[in-house]
């Protein structure tokens, strides 16, 4: 991209704070002294595509470089505020391929970069804060935490590059499984089951129902090989029996029993 210097002199014209740049082959990267929360600094980056610049998190935020915590529980919550900050900014999304999503602003003159560093930069700094906030129980957000943590860290020995954590499919994207796992071109669909108490436990019971209702409306239906449920049967809080109608209904839209945590071994049999 031409006037890498010029760009970078006005961004420091705006940006007294600007900790660093630097410049790719085809980007600049801006790294912003803007600290979140979980001590990680914004960067933004800058390139030129049919006569605009363009300023984007390069996915990032969604590919969770930030090391964002994830608390189930508060993400209605979160996509308000996150929503609300895309609104005030003016932050448009894109997907690539892959249904990463890319946060980006552009503009065809090139005095007002700055002020979209600006806009980029402070978007991301409220939403990664708002992410790393507890709004709810704290007990309950600590447990899935500990729980998807621990589940994604086995997946992910046993399936490698072959996994995609929370992830959509590419045209049911407001539902995101907990994993999504595509071997030999089938896709295996998978949710987990925890809470710390039988309330909890049964939103995440009826949570899955419903993705696993939704991803039959999928075009990638018929590549589904599995839909499966791992249940936290470890929590001292778990019962099948005070919510076996649930469980019953669950049973119906998994194509396997549902996995017990003390069991973990049968994904390995399943997928």
């Amino acid at each position: 991209m031409e006037n890498y210097e010029n760009i970078i002199d006005k961004i420091k014209k705006s940006f007294c704070d600007l900790t660093k740049s630097k410049v790719r082959d085809n980007y600049i990267e801006i790294i912003t002294s803007y600290s979140t929360l979980n001590n990680k600094f914004i960067s933004v980056f800058i390139f030129k595509k049919n006569e605009r610049y363009i300023v984007t998190d390069l996915g990032w935020f969604d590919q969770n470089y930030y090391d964002t915590p994830y608390y189930e529980e508060s993400e209605d919550l979160i996509k308000k505020i996150k929503s609300n900050y895309l609104s005030s900014y003016d932050v448009k999304m894109t997907f690539d391929e892959n249904s990463n999503c890319f946060y980006y602003k552009s503009t065809d003159n090139i005095n007002h970069i700055a002020s979209l560093v600006y806009d980029i930069s402070n978007f991301l700094l409220g939403t990664i804060n708002a992410y790393c906030i507890q709004f709810k129980d704290e007990k309950e957000e600590k447990q899935k935490e500990t729980f998807r943590k621990d589940v994604n860290n086995y997946l992910l020995e046993n399936y490698g590059d072959l996994i995609k954590l929370r992830a959509p499919l590419d045209d049911v994207k407001n539902v995101k499984f907990n994993a999504i796992i595509e071997k030999t071109s089938r896709l295996n669909l998978v949710t987990y089951v925890t809470g710390s108490s039988q309330y909890y436990f049964e939103n995440d019971l009826r949570k899955s129902i419903v993705n696993f209702d939704l991803s039959a409306k999928s075009k990638y239906n018929n590549l589904i090989k599995n839909k499966i449920t791992i249940i936290n049967d470890e929590s001292n809080d778990f019962s099948i029996d005070k919510s076996y109608n649930i469980y019953e209904l669950l049973l119906s839209r998994t194509t396997k029993p549902p996995i017990m945590w003390s069991e973990k071994e049968k994904i390995l049999e399943y997928i």
